[in-house]
């Protein structure tokens, strides 16, 4: 007897009987402290069974057992020769051995029982199946390939197309001078080639028209009194049932939309929908950020006879409980300022919002969401994949993820909101965009605008709130735990239900916090005026108390670091230290911009520049008009000069200004008070004149009567 000393068993190991030869087992698994392990019959379908480690090393000693170096079940096979439906057998089932196939407790009978039942649901297979999945994978070496099915043991001329002499099918009912034939390797080649060239490209042309340009390309012959391609007649020819029938067998639906349109149009419009952007949340927390035009035309809050244009609408949506968590709105494109308004509504306190941004008074309940999330979900948009968001999102401990390019579908509850809130408010505001714009008969809905930013984005925020309150989702997926709890499937519910659980690692920020991460930073000028920012002027508490304006009128302006709200201009915030802040507010003359926004104070200004440059003829016109008419008079008063000079010249009395100045002043004197008397005397002429017509008519109407008189007489 030959007696092994230490010998090592491995996973993968054959263990062959010496009285059996066909009994072969197989070691799937050893345990940590090397006293146990799981065999398993690789010629029954059995489960592993528990041997102790001892217990075979005594079967070697004894000679009962050898190693096997040859698997029977190794096959070698490279990925090109397998068929579609062999892959794909076989990808499922290695799928579900990833998923149940966890040790030890696959080798527990109870455990694995339960493991088996859940598999047999997700991948709505029987349990025998998934059983004999597991048998397959342990009894061939535990690799992919051993769950490959034995297709190759079928039949004869599997994976072999069946050879014909003649064209299959029925006989044609009449007869035609067009020969057919027996699909072979070269015609397949053909059509092959055929439908890569002419069918399977981005002008998409049909079918009809790939096997047109086959038949001109391939079965085709030079008429030589025409000089045209016509059919050869003479040799078979294809026949489009034929090249149809290829086309379906080679090519899948998804095949022909993959080729024809590309992947992305296939991902975004054509793959099967099956998940759930509420599943891949795994609770709120998850913020879908986008923006948007909105569909309204706008004017500016300092003038409403000017259209500002349309909106930039930023929304925040938890995908997860479907709530509208943030909304920013303004006339700045898509950029990282406008990005910044919108986190900060994002982040801070909705009511606290509503009355300081827009003078709106909202419940405590109506909007309760100002927290931070863990993972802001974005579209690569250019503000949205800058340094500038980046410092951002590490500064407050936020993940970042960005969809793939041109893939909206994505974060399509933050795209369905866009359209939801949109198409339900058109229809009542004025200035709304209008299909018949430019047609005939049709009105120009940008004159109707009458709604300014502040209005604009009260209706939005009514909208956040019909929608968060109101909004019955009636095919949102319920968890069990929603369901025994009696939750409705509204999304501020799902919110509170969500933030209750604790399941979305949410945080709050305070709102210096947010001044100081959010709230872009410029650079204001300390004048005697006050605080100069956005061609305005602040003050605060603190400059008033150290006197800064007077500081700056003695010693000069000064620069300084300011945080500004882009939604407000009526506050500015400046830096105390790291932990307080000195809120700046308009000084008086300027409290009529207390309700613009800082783009409207912007257009403002392009407006009034705007104005200057189209004033500029006039204005130089009548400037050159100024000077010929101080010319003319000058040139005047030098005539008149000349007649009073003497030998050229004018003698000049600067001796005696005082007395000058005091004669001319007598001089203008008596010729106000001439004046004065000629408008007296024309006064009284015209009473005279006044009365003598009053005689005078007088006179006449007594003749008139007199001779009325006499003329009834006779």
């Amino acid at each position: 007897m030959v007696v092994i000393i230490d010998m090592q068993l491995v996973i993968n190991d054959l263990l062959q009987s010496t009285e059996n030869p066909d009994h072969i087992q197989r070691i799937v698994w050893v345990d940590n402290k090397n006293q146990l392990c799981f065999l398993v019959n690789i010629r029954k379908l059995s489960f592993p069974y528990s041997e102790g480690i001892h217990n075979i090393e005594a079967s070697f000693n004894r000679g009962e057992i050898i190693k096997v170096k040859t698997d029977p079940w190794a096959i070698s096979v490279d990925e090109e020769d397998l068929s579609e439906s062999e892959i794909e057998i076989r990808d499922k089932a290695w799928r579900l051995i990833n998923q149940i196939c966890l040790t030890p407790e696959i080798f527990d009978p109870k455990q694995r029982s339960a493991l088996i039942k859940i598999a047999s649901k997700d991948f709505a297979l029987s349990t025998k199946t998934v059983r004999k999945y597991l048998i397959r994978y342990w009894t061939r070496g535990m690799i992919k390939n051993a769950l490959l099915p034995d297709f190759n043991n079928c039949g004869k001329q599997y994976g072999m197309d069946r050879k014909y002499n003649k064209k299959a099918g029925r006989k044609f009912a009449y007869s035609s001078s067009i020969q057919r034939g027996a699909i072979t390797d070269e015609w397949k080649e053909i059509i092959r080639i055929s439908l890569e060239k002419y069918y399977f490209i981005r002008s998409k042309p049909s079918l009809k028209y790939a096997y047109q340009q086959m038949v001109k390309e391939y079965f085709s012959k030079e008429d030589e009194k025409s000089g045209y391609k016509v059919l050869d007649v003479e040799k078979p020819i294809i026949s489009y049932d034929q090249f149809y029938y290829w086309y379906r067998k080679w090519y899948k639906p998804e095949d022909a939309i993959h080729k024809r349109e590309g992947r992305r149009e296939f991902l975004q419009n054509y793959r099967a929908i099956t998940g759930s952007a509420t599943e891949d949340s795994m609770g709120i927390g998850t913020y879908a950020i986008d923006a948007t035009i909105g569909d309204i035309y706008l004017v500016s809050s300092l003038d409403r006879n000017i259209v500002i244009g349309r909106s930039i609408v930023y929304l925040c949506v938890d995908i997860f409980s479907r709530t509208i968590v943030g909304l920013g709105v303004g006339i700045e494109n898509m950029s990282g300022q406008s990005l910044r308004v919108a986190l900060a509504n994002t982040f801070e306190n909705k009511k606290d919002f509503c009355k300081r941004t827009l003078d709106m008074e909202i419940g405590n309940d109506d909007w309760p969401i100002h927290y931070v999330p863990h993972t802001l979900l974005a579209d690569r948009g250019s503000e949205l994949i800058s340094n500038e968001l980046t410092q951002i999102v590490e500064n407050l401990n936020i993940k970042i993820q960005n969809t793939g390019s041109y893939r909206p579908e994505l974060k399509s509850v933050c795209e369905k909101y866009f359209h939801i809130v949109q198409q339900h408010i058109s229809p009542f505001l004025p200035g709304s965009i209008q299909k018949d714009y430019m047609k005939r008969g049709g009105q120009d809905y940008r004159k109707k605008a009458v709604l300014n930013l502040s209005e604009y984005t009260q209706i939005l925020v009514r909208c956040v709130l019909y929608y968060n309150n109101h909004n019955f989702l009636s095919d949102y997926p319920l968890t069990q735990n929603m369901i025994d709890e009696k939750i409705r499937p509204i999304p501020i519910e799902i919110f509170k239900w969500g933030l209750h659980k604790g399941n979305g690692q949410l945080r709050t920020m305070l709102l210096d916090a947010i001044r100081s991460n959010i709230y872009p930073k410029s650079q204001a000028t300390v004048t005697p005026k006050g605080i100069h920012f956005g061609n305005l002027y602040y003050t605060c508490s603190k400059a008033v108390k150290e006197r800064w304006f007077s500081n700056a009128r003695i010693q000069g302006n000064w620069k300084m670091e300011v945080y500004y709200n882009p939604q407000s201009v009526a506050t500015i915030y400046i830096r105390i230290d790291r932990q307080n802040y000195e809120v700046c507010s308009l000084i008086e003359q300027y409290e009529m911009y207390r309700d613009a926004k800082e783009e409207e104070l912007v257009s403002l200004k392009e407006n009034l520049r705007l104005q200057k440059a189209e004033y500029v003829e006039a204005q130089m016109n009548g400037a050159m008009q100024l000077a010929q008419d101080i010319e003319s008079i000058v040139k005047q008063a030098k005539e008149k000069t000349k007649d009073q000079s003497l030998n050229g010249e004018v003698p000049k009395d600067i001796k005696n200004i005082r007395e000058n100045r005091e004669k001319e002043r007598e001089v203008l004197k008596r010729e106000q008070q001439a004046v004065i008397d000629q408008q007296n005397i024309g006064k009284q002429l015209n009473k005279v004149n006044h009365d003598l017509e009053s005689v005078n008519v007088l006179d006449i109407f007594r003749k008139k009567q007199k001779e009325v008189l006499r003329d009834e007489d006779k």
